[in-house]
């Protein structure tokens, strides 16, 4: 019902100018008369009560939700009035100094929050478009490009395999491996050890593919990064389409069945896009012990906010996982790369030619999240940076063929990223009232309860209404935060130098063997030390200015929650240590293993690409393989159900026996059964929807208790703090120092 009614409304020009006329009359008649503060009591809290009611019941009716979203609109922009035209006073120059960047920094916020709001407005989930309607020769012809750098062998090998077993025609796909690692550039490189490194990967490389039936690529010089590559590769491959594969993004078998039927239906259609699905924790997962019990952070974006750029015509290219038109391709020279971020800017310019994308949310790929928070913060300022590019050099609002809702979608893409200015100021506004006295709030206690409680309120229940699937409340706040001190550094440079930032490759295949602190951890330790003496301040104040108690206990409230996210972000950077070379994957499924010609039968309980766990329905079995040592035989069923064997050997018993631990031998040298593992291990899309499904939902107030303690548990303070006097010590005593 919702989409009937948008769509007649922005379908029909006339229809449309008559109802934004009508629209922001009535929203600026709400939001801007001056009510008595008993009337904003009523708008704000009502509007509150009335959310919760509806969280009450499984099943809402769209009318229902779009009036609620209207409704917080209505709140929010209520409590931006009152802050723009009651709240801002001149007090003093450094107060309003102060005043003004707390009010930019809730300007950018409230931007954002109104921009997801639009683009939530409504989702399109689409079906893939089945095949069997379409013979054999009117498939389109498929290149799949998986760009490599420095990734590990094994990551790499994984990925072209998978690809090379794609559930489609065999001569209706090609797959290039675009290595750019293996250059002559590198090859040739002055240092000696660099050179031999890239012709040891390149030889081995063009080996591997040669065996398999890849097609190895490399180019001369390493230009232009990644868009580079795939722009060179492209010269070598002549196919219909172009399906780009990170190289750790183990794609499932049907990936292509489900995603070529669109580009049979629309000959406009120039992207398919996928959701990009992992198998490992990210470092905040991973560090606070929550993968498998908190929906993945990426869910978010890809189980929702991707399905409501789709529905603008606006879902968008994600670098991976995702297949393009070639012709369309070649209109623009090649995928773009002016930016470094080629996958946006490449989606924004066909948009803008008046070509068509679509989203699906089936996951069909799993691949390798950041390992370690470094990583995790190296791949995220390429990606604050080159939105900020996209905002800069490509702003959707400079294109004139750009429809005026894809402009918004696109906005709200990249302004997003502007979240790290926000994010610091909010953390630094607290202590400058606590330490300074600066007065760069001025609202009473009645006020505060008026306008600032139910738009705090209305925006932490309407992130738990809009995405309780795909999101628990306070997890954004929580990457938000741990993410913005690095980020703000790079958008101000990127703000500075719009051409200056470069394509930095996130690192894969990191030593995680040891537990340690992650030197990033420091500008939160000294944050955590100055927030701890704003306590301090606020307990001097309270007692030595009873006339302002009221603002001194907001404000020490503040300063509170900023104290628990500083907690979490040190165990964020707690690194914790993994000596497991593979990934287990949690399976229920029967086989049979052979010791001696002997069929035994029992069940698996997880499997890796290094081995697996089963529990022996036989006693007898279990006895003989606790005894004996012995080399085993492993029948498996692969994902259609049909049986492949393993060799493998005993390794370890867990639990009496109950739990038995396999390895297997010269798997790398056994290429199908290989292929068949790999796809149960990260192309079984039935048990990874099983695994995504089964996560916990989480209200704001379980969500907000289930963070901190998971940071007090993990959070390794001693190391922490030595860490960072260790680098303060370093600062201040040194030669140079004195």
């Amino acid at each position: 019902m919702t989409e009937k009614i948008v769509s007649a409304i922005f379908e029909n020009a006339v229809v449309r100018f008559v109802a934004i006329i009508f629209i922001v009359t009535l929203f600026y008649i709400l939001i801007s008369s001056h009510y008595t503060i008993e009337t904003q009591f009523v708008i704000g809290y009502g509007s509150s009560l009335l959310l919760l009611i509806v969280l009450q019941f499984k099943n809402i009716p769209d009318f229902l939700r779009l009036f609620i979203k209207l409704l917080a609109v209505i709140v929010v922009l209520r409590y931006l009035y009152w802050r723009t035209f009651d709240s801002l006073i001149y007090e003093g120059f450094f107060d309003y100094i102060g005043a003004l960047f707390l009010y930019l920094a809730e300007l950018i916020a409230i931007v954002i929050y109104l921009l997801g709001i639009f683009t939530s407005l409504n989702i399109l989930k689409r079906k893939p478009i089945e095949l069997s309607e379409y013979s054999q020769e009117e498939l389109p012809s498929v290149d799949v490009l998986i760009p490599t750098y420095n990734e590990p062998y094994l990551m790499i090998e994984n990925t072209v395999l998978a690809a090379l077993a794609f559930d489609y025609p065999k001569d209706k796909f090609k797959v290039f491996l675009c290595d750019d690692g293996g250059t002559d550039q590198k090859c040739n490189d002055s240092n000696q050890e660099s050179a031999k490194e890239a012709r040891e990967r390149r030889a081995y490389l063009q080996k591997f593919c040669k065996f398999v039936g890849a097609t190895y690529v490399t180019r001369e010089k390493n230009v232009s990064a990644k868009a580079g590559n795939l722009n060179s590769a492209l010269s070598h491959a002549n196919n219909d389409l172009i399906l780009i594969l990170d190289t750790d993004h183990v794609p499932a078998k049907q990936f292509l069945k489900r995603t070529t039927g669109w580009f049979l239906k629309d000959e406009k259609m120039f992207l398919v896009q996928t959701p990009h699905a992992f198998y490992n924790a990210d470092p905040i997962e991973k560090n606070l012990k929550m993968f498998g019990t908190s929906i993945s952070e990426n869910d978010m974006f890809y189980r929702y906010i991707q399905l409501g750029h789709d529905f603008w015509e606006s879902s968008f290219f994600c670098g991976s996982a995702a297949i393009l038109r070639r012709k369309y391709i070649d209109e623009l020279g090649g995928i773009a790369g002016e930016t470094i971020t080629e996958d946006a800017e490449t989606a924004i310019k066909l948009h803008d030619r008046g070509y068509k994308s679509a989203y699906i949310s089936e996951p069909l790929i799993r691949g390798l999240q950041a390992e370690s928070f470094s990583a995790l913060v190296t791949q995220r300022i390429r990606w604050t940076q080159g939105m900020v590019q996209i905002f800069m050099l490509k702003n959707p609002f400079l294109s004139k063929n750009l429809k005026w809702y894809q402009k918004l979608s696109y906005l709200s893409a990249s302004f997003f990223w502007f979240f790290a200015f926000s994010r610091v100021v909010f953390y630094l506004a607290p202590l400058m009232y606590l330490f300074f006295n600066l007065r760069i709030y001025n609202a009473n206690s009645v006020e505060m309860l008026a306008y600032v409680v139910p738009h705090m309120f209305m925006a932490v229940m309407m992130s738990f209404f809009l995405y309780a699937k795909v999101r628990n409340p306070f997890f954004s706040e929580l990457y938000e935060t741990v993410l913005s001190f690095f980020t703000l550094p790079a958008i101000v440079q990127t703000l500075w130098s719009p051409r200056h930032p470069t394509f930095k490759v996130t690192p894969k295949g990191e030593d995680q063997s040891k537990t340690h602190v992650s030197e990033l951890a420091i500008p939160f330790v000294i944050m955590l030390c100055i927030v701890i003496l704003g306590f301090v301040a606020s307990a001097i104040k309270f007692y030595a200015y009873p006339d302002e108690r009221d603002i001194v206990v907001m404000t020490t409230f503040w300063n509170l929650l900023n104290f628990f996210l500083l907690i979490s972000a040190i165990a964020v950077t707690s690194e914790k240590g993994d000596v497991r070379k593979y990934i287990r994957v949690p399976i229920n499924a029967k086989c049979k293993f052979f010791i001696d010609n002997v069929s035994y039968t029992g069940t698996i309980s997880d499997i890796g690409e290094g081995g697996m766990s089963i529990t022996p329905d036989e006693k007898e079995g279990k006895e003989n393989l606790l005894l004996k040592h012995k080399s085993v035989t492993i029948h498996l069923a692969d994902v259609d159900n049909k049986s492949f064997e393993i060799p493998a050997e005993f390794l370890r018993a867990f639990g009496w026996g109950s739990n038995l631990i396999f390895i297997f031998k010269d798997i790398s040298k056994l290429i199908k059964p290989r292929q068949k593992l790999i796809q149960i291990i990260y192309g079984n899309t039935t048990i990874w929807k099983e695994f995504d499904d089964s996560h916990k939902v989480m209200n704001p107030f379980e969500s907000f208790a289930y963070i901190v303690k998971q940071s007090f548990q993990n959070a390794l303070f001693r190391e922490a703090f030595s860490l960072t006097f260790s680098y303060m010590k370093n600062i201040l005593f040194t030669k140079k120092g004195y």
